[in-house]
């Protein structure tokens, strides 16, 4: 199994001749007027365009933010035919926007791609949205993609269910959002925090990548948390968590925990 990591949280995996995008990012953020979403500002990098990459047997998305979910660039690069899994709640909306072959998604249901194996599992969003996180095995490895979760107690299960879990791509910016359609602020972080997404991925046994930070940052409305590669460095050599931290365009190949 190959992990190549795209902008912000979109990563491609891809086993022999099968490849997996999982919240492909392909543009500016559109739409940021619309009602409870987040003003995330201008990328502060480039983003890596997705038709530079090649057709996927599939797009698994871990909910419709507009910083998960971009049809407009899915449908740029890739068409309005391409295979789209969302989180079940969503699927109605997803195909709104111009996508013909949508499915909804639960926690713990079971889909394959030739021998790779793709597991939607538990997931929860800071502000309510459906969310579900992403598992894909092959016959040799395990990959877990958790969007932008916040600290939730399925952990163990996870594990559990679908363990050993070779990799761990987690959010890690712990952002501070002021969303100017609620009625009431949150102090509290949007997902996991740098220290969150190790002590996950401890409890996963997994090596963790760390995704969803540096893209963005736009105070006072999105405001990522300070030092994170720094904070996630302290409490992975405390918790001998290993990390491998990808850039853009990277990849990481045949990588497992027992390495």
């Amino acid at each position: 199994m190959e992990l190549t990591k795209l902008t912000w949280a979109g990563v491609l995996v891809t086993s022999q001749n099968v490849s997996i995008l999982i919240d492909p990012l392909g543009g500016p953020i559109a739409g940021q007027e619309l009602p409870y979403t987040a003003k995330l500002g201008e990328p502060l990098e480039p983003i890596i365009p997705l038709d530079t990459l090649k057709q996927p047997d599939a797009i698994l998305i871990t909910h419709v933010h507009l910083d998960h979910f971009d049809p407009k660039s899915i449908q740029n690069a890739f068409g309005n035919e391409i295979t789209i899994f969302v989180p079940k709640e969503s699927s109605e909306y997803v195909k709104t926007t111009g996508f013909k072959n949508v499915y909804g998604v639960l926690p713990n249901e079971e889909y394959n791609f030739a021998h790779v194996m793709v597991l939607p599992s538990y997931s929860v969003d800071g502000y309510g949205t459906p969310q579900v996180s992403w598992i894909i095995k092959d016959e040799k490895q395990t990959l877990i993609h958790c969007g932008d979760t916040q600290w939730h107690g399925y952990w163990w299960h996870i594990e559990k269910k679908y363990g050993p879990i070779d990799i761990a791509c987690l959010p890690v910016n712990g952002p501070i959002l002021n969303v100017e359609a609620l009625k009431t602020q949150s102090s509290l972080q949007a997902c996991l925090t740098p220290e969150e997404a190790v002590e996950a991925a401890n409890i996963m046994g997994a090596i963790l990548v760390p995704i969803h930070y540096e893209t963005f940052n736009n105070p006072p409305y999105y405001c990522e948390a300070e030092d994170v590669e720094g904070r996630i460095l302290k409490r992975s050599n405390k918790l001998d968590v290993r990390v491998k931290f990808l850039k853009n365009g990277e990849s990481l190949k045949n990588e497992c925990t027992l390495a």
